[in-house]
């Protein structure tokens, strides 16, 4: 049995569950919040006051500030108060502001107090039911997908060898996305309990010191990315896992018992890993991956990891030896086996 070309672990598929992670954080955690700070403002015929109570511009210290600039309709309602524009500090100073205005200014800051107070309490219920809402996130379907594809590559890979490739039982396949699932939703569950904490302080913050909407709304959004940036990193690294466990699967019934550890070297690799490049090991005798840990695994095993494999079977290549090949590269027929893998 020749060394067989090992499938790829297409950008494609983390995306897939990537995107299922991102859309489940989306509408159980933070579109309810963004949807509390964006209520719409009530219709108001007074252009300034409809912009004071929208949010567009707000009272400073230094005068009243536009989110982001001031229309030509709010200007000219500024400058017939009396208003003056200040060039450095970009404001329209009043000497003596209205009363009506202040008092739309007072009530827009307990509406804003209010929001900011939902959506602490929102938080509240998130950090109490959180096990019940991670366990919403099933991803099923997402690595039955994967599953597919892959044996599509494999299939593709053995075409022109006399490899049968073993089919996935439905309850093999329902198995694995369990394990993956649960694997999630302990990962999930993980860094959720700390960042939902720490940003009900942020939010209990803005509340006792008087934060602005705006404010809040950008700190959640800061929030919000920091969510997603850790989506990302779980599903590649919780699929690069479940690939490697299913390469051991597919590679040991297709009647494989080796593997050469395949390291990407370009300088961003580990140098445990960068010393693994090359060697041959058993499916289920794999190498320490971890120098910290200890731990044993396969390529993709470790967080991370972006080395490969190739599977060989030694019984067809009795000059292959078990975690050396030096002999293996120095032997002139290796060129024609590594054409089988390429």
């Amino acid at each position: 049995m020749q060394a067989i070309k090992d499938f790829k672990h297409l950008k494609s598929y983390t995306k897939i569950i990537e995107k299922k992670l991102f859309d489940d954080l989306w509408e159980l955690i933070y579109k309810p919040m963004f949807k509390i700070l964006n209520l719409k403002a009530e219709n108001e015929k007074d252009v300034l006051l409809e912009a004071i109570k929208s949010g567009e511009i707000y009272l400073t210290s230094e005068g009243f500030k536009a989110k982001d600039k001031f229309s030509n309709a709010v200007s000219k309602a500024l400058i017939d108060l009396g208003a003056k524009y200040d060039r450095y500090f970009q404001t329209f100073r009043l000497e003596e502001i209205p009363g009506y205005i202040l008092k739309v200014i007072e009530a827009g800051k307990k509406k804003a107090q209010g929001k900011l107070n939902q959506i602490n309490d929102f938080l509240a219920d998130v950090q109490y039911n959180l096990n019940t809402i991670v366990e919403t996130m099933v991803f099923d379907n997402e690595v039955i997908t994967v599953l597919d594809d892959v044996k599509g590559q494999i299939q593709k890979n053995v075409k022109r060898l006399n490899v049968i490739v073993p089919e996935l039982t439905a309850e093999q396949k329902k198995q694995i996305a369990e394990n993956y699932t649960n694997n999630m939703q302990f990962y999930i569950k993980k860094w959720a309990v700390k960042d939902i904490a720490e940003m009900r302080e942020k939010v209990q913050k803005a509340v006792l010191e008087g934060y602005r909407e705006d404010e809040v709304q950008e700190m959640l959004q800061k929030e919000f990315k920091i969510g997603a940036d850790k989506a990302k990193f779980l599903a590649q690294n919780e699929t690069s896992i479940m690939l490697a466990e299913l390469k051991k699967t597919v590679y040991t019934d297709m009647g494989y018992e080796y593997f050469i550890w395949n390291t990407i070297l370009d300088g961003k690799e580990r140098e445990l890993h960068a010393d693994l490049n090359g060697k041959i090991f058993r499916f289920d005798e794999p190498p320490i991956i971890d120098a910290r840990t200890g731990q044993r695994g396969l390529p993709g095993e470790t967080y991370n990891c972006r080395c490969g494999l190739i599977p060989i079977n030694l019984d067809d290549n009795p000059f292959f030896d078990a975690g050396d090949i030096k002999r293996y590269r120095e032997l002139k027929n290796y060129n024609g086996i590594m054409k089988t893998v390429a």
